[in-house]
């Protein structure tokens, strides 16, 4: 199919683009309305490499971003979402030493800066990097309120949303990834598509770095897009650089900067990217806060417009989707849901996977070089070797380890919690289950005579680094020439240490880091020609997939080969929080999308659950902000005054207008110092009950409590 003749379906057929005066038209039978682009265009803005916590010169100062994220709100009052594209804080050259201050600033002034605007954040390398204290990607989610990986994707007026970042290293895009996009592609086949990373692709957008920019096998990503026409662009941060550059019929587009160092030496400042959706095509300029200005007018070419029919429609429901690419049989995930609507739905699909190995790159064909400012990096991208930065040569495919003076000597495939990058991240594994780690090598001779051993072992532990169990091989003793070695090694319960296994409502995940050890290599080189990791007895193709959701199974009986997909029946209580579980034979890897449907708000740091006449909030998740502030924005704007900000209060029901009830009403059960309910409203109310104080400003009713109770707002 050309690009540039991808119609939406006829069932869907494209809205009149004739203005519809807002407030006007109801959405689904109940209160809530479309407001801001009902004139047919979809509004957003997009932020990037805030970089809270860099010590350097250029980095801009909190108070000088907070006060440019003021001016684009003012500047586009009318936005439909606001975007992060990543880098919310450095990783390292902290102010003061303190990267909580750095994340308490980026959820202060960025998360929550941009008022009654949705908000949906693409995690970028520096956070992925950040290990100081716990699991990066875990506390990223936390910040940025994902409910499970930080792969994701909504719609929103019709245009479909990816949030596709890069995990593990800068520039590579993990297989369980592509696996998850495959899935969501094809199931968003029929809609216009943007995809959200932090990296560049090479070939579009400048940034080709080797080891840092450009993201590893970009020609796929490029082969992706000629196969889905449908996706009209890739956004992206990383470079700092305003730049948009058309090709393939899309529009590759960087970020900008809001933070971080300046490539444009002054002349462009900080900002960030407005775009519109149209049912004509997709408009996008550059804007320099600093300047107030679109820097069309000051540096050339930094406006394009894509003219080409999309799926715009102002009254399509919003979603939100997740899920997990390549999830192994008895994996468990817990689910943060941030998003609800009176009439939500719940949908789940499964896909198959090629085959049984969980690990990425098992024949080590994935390696860069990087120069960067400490010397050469040699990197294999879906492994680590500790044998001096130097002592190994990678021979395409394969790796060779020269013999070298070090009496020890690791292969780990993913990363180790000793590893600088995702700290405890992968492999996500389940516990009490058989696995299987096979190698497959050459040794060379050397001139020293000497044994050559070597052990596999997986290293057990939870998200925050403390090691639950390690589990090895007996000693292998390594002969001359090809060879392969395998073992079996049980992971037990572990019922002795809170996990999600031993218990539902925890929060830690188990991850397994796969070690190959070697000792005598001062005795010659091994040559290794792959390692693969999987589930014991676990072959041929995924069998029986399905989900368990808070204890409620639903299956897909049969076999269903890699790239096929199938939907399944389920029905059950959406929690605000909820706990999956994958099941699948054969293989014992399948990929897995839930879908939610039919969304009227959305609810950050905190997550929610739908019970009709009332939304319930339990408990803050993100506690990284003094505000303890959860926020609440409608996917659908409303006329009427609704609750949008809570802080410093746990335990709560909101009884919004829309739902039929007589008055706004916020229950809390758990109140702190300076605790405060903020509603938005076009008009004064004539009392507030139950607070200690309240007044009227800019469309903000601010209701001061001291004390638990019932609060009614009385219009």
């Amino acid at each position: 199919m050309e690009r540039r003749n991808f119609i939406k379906n006829t069932s869907a057929a494209i809205l009149s683009t004739a203005i519809v005066p807002e407030f006007l038209t109801p959405v689904k039978g109940n209160n809530l309305y479309p407001g801001n682009s009902l004139n047919g265009k979809l509004k957003g803005f997009i932020v990037s490499d805030a970089h809270f916590g860099w010590m350097n010169v250029q980095q801009p100062d909190p108070d000088f971003q907070q006060k440019m994220m003021q001016r684009i709100i003012q500047r586009f009052p009318d936005l439909d979402v606001l975007l992060d594209t990543g880098d919310a804080h450095h990783n390292d050259h902290h102010d003061n030493n303190d990267p909580y201050k750095a994340r308490e600033n980026w959820c202060n002034i960025i998360q929550g800066g941009c008022g009654q605007v949705p908000f949906y954040y693409v995690i970028g390398n520096h956070e992925i990097r950040s290990n100081e204290d716990d699991d990066p990607e875990n506390r990223s989610n936390i910040m940025g309120s994902t409910s499970c990986r930080p792969y994701y994707s909504f719609d929103m007026k019709g245009i479909h949303f990816i949030s596709f970042p890069e995990l593990i290293r800068e520039i590579y895009i993990t297989e369980e990834e592509y696996a998850w996009l495959d899935l969501d592609l094809k199931l968003n086949k029929d809609k216009t598509i943007i995809l959200l990373s932090h990296n560049n692709i090479l070939g579009t957008t400048t940034g080709n770095e080797a080891g840092y920019r450009g993201i590893m096998d970009s020609d796929k990503m490029l082969g992706i897009f000629k196969k889905y026409p449908n996706v009209i662009s890739w956004m992206h941060g990383h470079n700092h650089n305003y730049e948009i550059v058309e090709k393939q019929g899309m529009l590759f587009v960087s970020n900008g900067r809001i933070g971080g160092f300046d490539p444009s030496r002054g002349k462009h400042g900080i900002g960030g990217i407005y775009f519109e959706v149209t049912n004509n095509g997709l408009l996008v300029k550059c804007y320099s806060a600093e300047k107030d200005i679109f820097l069309e007018d000051i540096s050339g070419d930094l406006t394009k417009e894509l003219k080409i029919p999309t799926t715009l429609d102002p009254l399509a429901p919003c979603t939100y989707s997740y899920g997990v690419g390549g999830a192994k049989n008895k994996e468990r995930f817990f689910v943060y849901n941030h998003h609800s609507g009176i009439g939500q739905k719940r949908e789940l699909y499964v896909a198959g996977c090629r085959d049984a190995i969980i690990n990425d790159d098992p024949y080590f064909t994935k390696y860069t070089e990087r120069h960067a400012y400490h010397g050469l990096d040699k990197i294999l991208l879906a492994a680590k070797i500790n044998h001096g930065n130097n002592g190994f040569e990678y021979t395409n495919p394969g790796i060779k380890l020269n013999t070298n003076s070090n009496w020890w000597t690791t292969v780990t495939l993913g990363t180790s919690p000793n590893d600088d990058y995702n700290l405890y991240s992968y492999y996500r594994c389940p516990v009490d289950t058989d696995y299987k780690i096979s190698i497959n090598l050459k040794t060379i001779p050397g001139t020293k005579a000497g044994k050559r051993l070597l052990w596999l072992r997986l290293i057990v532990h939870d998200i925050y680094g403390r090691v639950l169990r390690i589990v090895q091989s007996e000693e292998i003793t390594l002969t001359n020439g090809e060879q392969e070695h395998e073992t079996i090694l049980k992971v037990p319960p572990l019922d002795e240490h809170e996990t999600i296994y031993s218990d539902p409502d925890s929060d830690k995940l188990v991850n397994i880091a796969v070690v190959a050890s070697f000792s005598g290599m001062e005795n010659g080189d091994v040559d290794i020609r792959s390692m693969k990791f999987s589930i014991a007895d676990a072959d041929g193709k995924t069998q029986d997939p399905g989900l368990v959701i808070n204890n409620k199974k639903g299956l897909y009986n049969g076999q269903i080969n890699e790239g096929e997909n199938a939907r399944i029946s389920f029905d059950s209580e959406i929690n605000d929080r909820d706990v999956i579980e994958a099941i699948a034979g054969g293989n014992k890897r399948m990929s897995f999308l839930v879908r939610h449907t039919d969304l009227e708000w959305q609810v950050r740091n905190a997550a929610v659950k739908d019970c009709g006449k009332y939304l319930e909030i339990k408990k803050m998740r993100n506690k990284l902000s003094n505000k303890m502030e959860i926020i609440i924005v409608p996917l659908v704007k409303t006329s009427d005054p609704y609750v949008h900000r809570i802080m410093k209060s746990e335990d709560i029901r909101i009884y919004p207008l829309s739902r039929g009830n007589k008055n706004l009403k916020v229950e809390i059960k758990e109140v702190s110092d300076n605790a405060q309910v903020q509603v938005f409203s076009y008009k004064r109310p004539v009392n507030v009950s139950n607070v200690s104080s309240w007044d009227y400003e800019n469309n903000i009713v601010n209701a001061r409590i001291t004390k638990p109770g019932t609060i009614l707002f009385h219009f």
